[in-house]
């Protein structure tokens, strides 16, 4: 299993999407703003990301 790094600010893409995160957890999920922030999505699971 590969264990990437994330930060507060980081730039990623979930779901062919790019996306600001906003708060990470210990659970290993984050918060994720759209380009615009004005959309949060809540609680995405780090795995799925990567990082842009």
């Amino acid at each position: 299993m590969k264990t990437t790094e994330l930060w507060l600010g980081d730039r990623v893409k979930w779901r062919k999407v790019a996306f600001t995160i906003q708060s990470t957890w210990q659970n290993e999920t984050v918060d994720l703003w759209d380009a615009d922030n004005c959309t949060l999505i809540e609680d995405v699971p780090a795995s799925e990301l990567k990082v842009i």
